[in-house]
């Protein structure tokens, strides 16, 4: 199955010329098939007492009463299979989750490659090579008889769920993807892409060059035709689009069933904190819309609800880019539908589902200097959280209470991202000014009915293993391939292993059985973790200190 360029070359040469021949429909007049498919997938539906879905169900909330797990038996927890990784990218093999449904595990390994496997087992049952170096998370989207994945930095593809055959395969032009774990629902894919240029760099685009801006994406999952599509960043780029972009995408979207209203988290502007010629963001004046936003779309029309933008004119990559969480909660003694979003800017935000109104808003972790409006011209300030601070990673929510990992590692910016002549130049320097051996961590509970922390636990390391609930515990994982399982009443760590190597992904779980991708290290695997289970040797995958995958 690896796929040939000169063929996707040929195939968009020959719809640009199809185009400039005929032209082609706007968006929402093309024909929607749509209406044909069940608003939910039939597999998700079966098999949702597994882990059909990114993040386990619409509402994002990452736990499971339906597993045997518990902290009873969790001490009972053993290494049953372990399957190689072998498609490698810049930041290992893994940076997000499989899935699960009928007994069948589907996964995506940071080279765009495709593996099912058997739940039990761990043996492979197809696999479909992409060979295809992307910046993740990524990750298949699960439904109609299909997996919807990047297939590279610059396509989509649908893979056939019982062979692995690919059905179709689409470009999307100079918008690079693969960075994006999707979803199906309604009859349509939704997908997005990044802020960059594709066809550069090493993961085949530069980020944040001018004029870039992500893209939310819903696509026609039985053809991959774009449906309607939404660009984050204004049009006009603030101004300047040879040097302004942001808004990416980087996590699926919630999807409230009663109302169709999907609701999505965005990431940063740029450049950060500016550039020699323009500092302190100078060239992208005002709040630039719509970044570090959580926005409300109708999911079949693409018309936008609300938006609420939480950190205007970011200058320290402060993205709000988690996937939301849906539920209610007792808001000043009367019941509200609330969507809860979080991100790198380290705060946990409560909305009414509704207008968007902000009901409440909890910072967790270390923040210094982050609140700054501009920074001064010559001297250096670090701030927390950091550009790979904050909540990176996908949050958990059970019985009212919403639970998150936050880093505490800091940047130092300078007001002309020191002396970046060019966007990308800002964003490489102001990386390398973080430390991730010096990182640590924390996990806390919040209240949802009126942010207040429950408790915090403090964690050594940084932790990019999101949170999962599993009955009455809560699991994460360290940057070394520690698995942790914590109390969700008093946030006691009961349970720990180490893993084959080191974690910047997040399990699935399903009956006895816990995967984690442990992608660090000489010897990336797959890790099945079962009850009752005889330990496998774990071979020599001892995590390698590298960055973690997000802008």
């Amino acid at each position: 199955m690896r796929r040939i360029r000169l063929e996707r070359f040929a195939r968009g040469m020959a719809a640009l010329v199809l185009v400039l021949m005929i032209g082609v429909p706007p968006l929402a007049a093309q024909e929607d098939d749509s209406s044909e498919l069940p608003m939910i997938p039939p597999e998700v539906e079966q098999f949702a007492d597994e882990w059909p879905l990114a993040n386990r169900d619409y509402s994002n909330t990452r736990a499971t009463t339906d597993a045997e797990i518990d902290s009873s038996n969790v001490d009972a927890l053993g290494i049953a299979w372990v399957y190689p990784i072998l498609g490698i990218g810049s930041y290992g093999g893994a940076a997000s989750n499989p899935l699960i449904a009928d007994g069948i595990v589907y996964f995506q390994d940071l080279a765009s490659n495709v593996v099912a496997l058997d739940l039990e087992t761990g043996e492979q049952i197809w696999f479909a090579e992409f060979d295809e170096v992307v910046l993740g998370p990524n990750g298949p989207a699960l439904g109609y008889g299909k997996l919807i994945i990047n297939s590279s930095v610059d396509s989509f593809a649908a893979l056939d769920l019982e062979t692995g055959e690919t059905l179709w395969e689409q470009l999307t032009g100079e918008r690079p993807t693969g960075a994006f774990q999707g979803v199906l629902y309604g009859g349509y894919a939704f997908m997005s892409t990044q802020a960059g240029l594709g066809g550069q760099g090493e993961v085949g685009y530069k980020t944040y060059e001018g004029g870039a801006s992500g893209f939310l994406v819903t696509l026609d999952p039985e053809t991959g035709d774009t449906v309607w599509e939404f660009q984050v960043v204004e049009e006009g780029f603030w101004g300047n689009p040879e040097v302004n972009s942001g808004g990416g995408l980087w996590y699926p979207p919630a999807i409230d069933t009663e109302t169709g209203v999907t609701f999505w988290g965005t990431g940063n502007p740029a450049p950060f904190a500016g550039t020699l010629e323009f500092p302190n963001g100078s060239s992208r004046p005002g709040p630039n819309l719509y970044t570090n936003s959580i926005l409300a779309f109708d999911h079949a029309s693409g018309e936008m609800l609300w938006y609420n933008q939480v950190k205007p004119h970011d200058l320290f990559d402060l993205d709000f880019q988690s996937s939301p969480i849906l539920t209610t909660a007792e808001i000043d003694g009367e019941e509200r539908d609330i969507v809860i979003g979080a991100g790198k800017l380290g705060r946990i935000i409560a909305f009414d589902r509704e207008t968007g109104d902000i009901l409440w808003n909890t910072p967790v972790g270390i923040h210094q200097n982050d609140d700054l409006d501009e920074l001064p011209m010559d001297e250096p300030v670090e701030v927390y959280p950091g550009i790979q601070g904050g909540i990176e990673t996908p949050m958990a929510y059970a019985d009212g209470v919403v639970y998150a990992a936050t880093i505490n590692m800091s940047a130092t910016h300078t007001a002309t991202g020191w002396d970046a002549e060019t966007p990308g130049e800002a964003t490489s320097r102001t990386s390398a000014t973080m430390r991730h051996d010096e990182g640590t961590s924390e996990a806390v509970a919040v209240d949802v009915n009126t942010g207040a922390i429950l408790w915090s636990t403090e964690l050594e390391q940084v932790n990019y293993g999101g949170m999962t609930i599993v009955n009455d515990l809560v699991f994460t994982a360290l940057f070394d391939g520690t698995v942790l399982a914590l109390s969700r009443e008093d946030g006691s760590i009961v349970w720990e292993y180490q893993v084959p190597g080191g974690i910047i992904a997040w399990p699935a779980v399903a009956g006895d059985t816990i995967i984690y991708p442990a992608g660090l290290g000489s010897t990336p695997v797959l890790v099945a973790l079962r009850l009752g289970a005889a330990e496998v040797a774990p071979g020599d995958g001892a995590a390698t200190p590298m960055p973690t995958p997000w802008g």
